[in-house]
């Protein structure tokens, strides 16, 4: 699995909590890469995109260590037995 986080210049919660979710990915065993400034039309930044197979199986937004844990850790007992 892969999240990708969507970040852009001048977001403060991306530069704050962008360390803070990468190492609550890779404490996962997930893979995290960060793209600045997408060329896309998004609610709200940060934005993430949890990847399984090159297939999107969440995406959210915001800065909530709580929500990106619950994310993730729901993310990975679902797809334990696949």
């Amino acid at each position: 699995m892969q999240v990708i986080m969507m970040s852009k210049d001048g977001c403060g919660t991306c530069t704050t909590f962008g360390p803070v979710a990468k190492a609550l990915a890779e404490e996962r065993g997930i893979v995290f890469k960060v793209i600045k400034n997408p060329d896309v039309e998004l609610p709200f930044f940060p934005y993430y995109y949890l990847m399984r197979d090159g297939e999107i199986v969440e995406q959210w937004g915001g800065g909530s260590d709580k929500k990106f844990i619950r994310v993730l850790d729901r993310a990975l007992k679902k797809f334990a037995d696949s």
